[in-house]
């Protein structure tokens, strides 16, 4: 059976260039190779790309989208990162 798996990460776009890129993909092949126990369809690999803002919420955690009290507070006074998120995907096939 054929079944996906995927990793992703958040890279600051000021620190965001197509070595990071590249360092950043090969670093996650090689967790996503090292976790599973199924066999890697090679062939599939896929790389997407998303530019995005992080906002800070209360507690200090990143997250996509700011809660309601961040719309009520100015947002400039708010920590905002903008971040490349680099997301890998590949099939995988249960060998037994």
């Amino acid at each position: 059976m054929v079944k996906t798996i995927s990793a992703y990460i958040n890279v600051a776009l000021v620190d965001y260039d197509d070595s990071t890129k590249d360092h950043v993909v090969e670093l996650m092949k090689e967790s996503l190779r090292e976790q599973t126990s199924e066999t890697i369809l090679e062939n599939t690999w896929n790389i997407e790309e998303k530019k995005r803002k992080l906002f800070k919420n209360e507690e200090g955690v990143w997250v996509t989208n700011p809660s309601a009290s961040l719309f009520s507070e100015d947002l400039n006074a708010r920590e905002i990162l903008e971040v490349m998120t680099i997301e890998i995907t590949v099939d995988v096939v249960n060998t037994i």
